[in-house]
């Protein structure tokens, strides 16, 4: 949500912030009636600019991996996953993968599954839906479909007994 308030913001100031920019700039031959000097809302109105595509991109890009139920290593493991089972025929399908909708309700808990959209603007003190070692997965799925025992790039500690 930080991503989402730093591009809604840096986007406000660069959407409202144009015509000040052309004063600054001497583009429209006003005076500059403010108290931030010219050259410093120039390089502010710049970094706003910077910072709206840069952290969109990046806010982009991980809710499309939410959406997808993967992480970004889990990214480039399902990558060789989904060769290695190709190699043999066989189709590799992501056990914590329930469709993108699902998977972002349970990521941000809202939705059916969880509490409603608006707590996501306040900060409630709310309980998640996992107790962080179990995941939701796909009815009838105990394990990645196409990956073999052994064959884990990140697999998981051995217990000790």
């Amino acid at each position: 949500m930080f991503m989402a308030y730093l591009v809604l913001s840096t986007f406000c100031l660069v959407a409202l912030g144009y015509p000040q920019l052309l004063d600054a700039l001497g583009i429209t031959y006003t005076d500059w009636p403010h108290h931030v000097p010219e050259s410093m809302f120039v390089m502010i109105y710049l970094l706003s600019v910077v910072l709206c595509l840069a952290v969109g991109i990046m806010m982009s890009y991980h809710l499309w991996s939410i959406s997808w139920g993967e992480t970004s290593v889990e990214g480039q493991d399902h990558a060789v996953y989904v060769k290695r089972a190709a190699s043999r025929g066989e189709t590799f399908v992501n056990s914590y993968d329930l469709g993108r909708l699902k998977n972002l309700q349970l990521f941000f808990n809202i939705g059916e599954s969880g509490y409603p959209l608006y707590t996501l603007l306040f900060p409630f003190r709310i309980s998640p839906y996992t107790d962080g070692r179990a995941w939701a997965r796909r009815d009838g799925y105990e394990r990645h479909h196409g990956v073999r025992r052994g064959e884990e790039l990140t697999d998981e500690e051995d217990e000790e007994d």
